[in-house]
């Protein structure tokens, strides 16, 4: 969602323009899509002080040509130029995107709009959404969800947003949670932002990792791997199925994504043309060879300095044995052998979810953010 400024800059002449597809970014047309990562990084940097996070115009390439199962949107806000000028990747002041799952969960349509910090207070926040809840509604979308990211939680005493599940606190002035509550969103969860500094105090991973190992015993076997091999890819389906569901999530009207192995294989590939690459860690149960649990790290070419920690999840029938720590520990240890240069690592937790988190502030991590979960139903 869009953080209005505190106070009315120059008003600027603006239209609200789609954005197609276009094979690459090099692609002359692709002039939108370096715009929109401009714009992105100046709200990152704005919100939490760097844009390690703000997608890269190859990113958002790939995304919309990867639409085997969502449909996705965008569209951009664009200065009025002169004569009809043709426009450039500078004169791109916002931007919207709207994904509509095409499989499950088709009630719902995940909604995200930024502005530029140099040019809100103008409606183009308003205007962006506007538009893509329309065309939601309008492809019988029913339940919208949005984020919005704030620098810090709110601290103890001081005037706060409290989500419905009742953990975590957001600053009541975070303007843009203002914007979404006044647009009908309700907040309906927060995540921790989490930053570990590396490098870690080795011998302390390693007693992590052989402690985990002494609870988990002989019957679950670690691999890791850059990227996941063929093989693994319906084990991994199975935990990305759970993780649509098991994970803390609210009042969030948010069903199960169910994956298979071509589902895997489309989002490996959809990671690759992106620039991307996942270091995963799957732990399996030997006497079954079940995949019991896994995390990955998400490195982006181009970004040496950090990692963005994805999904860590245990299956339910395998849980008690210290297997989120086991699979975290040895995952950080690849990452610190494998990729030196690797400086920090970013994280999102649901407040509510204590154990993660629990297991994330022994290896490191510190809050270094907030983000609200949000949600709007319109029936």
């Amino acid at each position: 969602m869009t953080t209005p400024a505190d106070h009315a800059p120059e008003q600027t002449p603006w239209h609200v323009t789609a954005v197609p597809p276009v094979p690459s970014a090099e692609h002359p047309d692709a002039w939108p899509y370096h715009g929109m990562t401009a714009v992105e990084q100046a709200l990152e940097i704005a919100n939490v002080g760097h844009d390690d996070l703000a997608r890269t115009a190859q990113q958002t390439v790939s995304g919309m040509l990867h639409q085997e199962y969502a449909d996705k949107r965008r569209v951009v806000a664009v200065r009025d130029l002169p004569g009809g000028a043709t426009p450039t990747a500078d004169d791109v002041i916002g931007f919207g995107f709207l994904s509509m799952p095409r499989e499950h969960n088709t009630h719902t349509a995940d909604i995200y709009v930024g502005v530029h910090p140099d040019h809100r207070r103008q409606g183009i926040g308003t205007a962006l959404t506007e538009r893509l809840e329309q065309v939601a509604a309008e492809a019988g979308r029913t339940t919208f969800f949005g984020w919005s990211l704030s620098p810090r939680e709110a601290a103890e005493g001081e005037e706060a947003v409290l989500p419905a599940t009742g953990a975590g606190r957001l600053p009541a002035d975070a303007a843009g949670i203002r914007f979404a509550i006044g647009r009908g969103y309700t907040v309906e969860q927060v995540e921790r932002m989490s930053r570990l500094d590396l490098p870690v105090d080795p011998a302390a991973l390693a007693t992590f990792e052989a402690d985990a190992r002494a609870a988990a015993g002989a019957d679950y076997r670690t691999h890791t791997w850059e990227g996941i091999p063929e093989e693994w890819h319906a084990g991994y389906a199975q935990l990305m199925t759970r993780m649509s569901t098991d994970v803390p999530q609210g009042a969030l009207d948010f069903g199960e994504e169910t994956w298979d192995a071509e589902r895997v294989r489309v989002y490996l590939q959809d990671r690759a043309d992106s620039g991307q690459r996942l270091l995963t860690t799957l732990v399996e149960h030997v006497p079954t060879g079940e995949v019991a649990g896994g995390t990955s790290f998400l490195l982006q070419d181009g970004k040496p300095a950090f990692v963005f920690q994805e999904e860590t999840i245990v299956l339910g029938t395998h849980r008690g044995h210290r297997l989120g720590m086991l699979v975290k520990a040895v995952n950080l240890r690849e990452l610190t052998a494998r990729y030196p240069q690797t400086e920090r690592i970013h994280t999102f937790n649901a407040e509510e979810n204590a154990h993660m988190l629990a297991i994330n502030v022994a290896l490191g991590f510190r809050p270094s953010g907030a983000e609200a979960a949000l949600q709007k139903l319109l029936r």
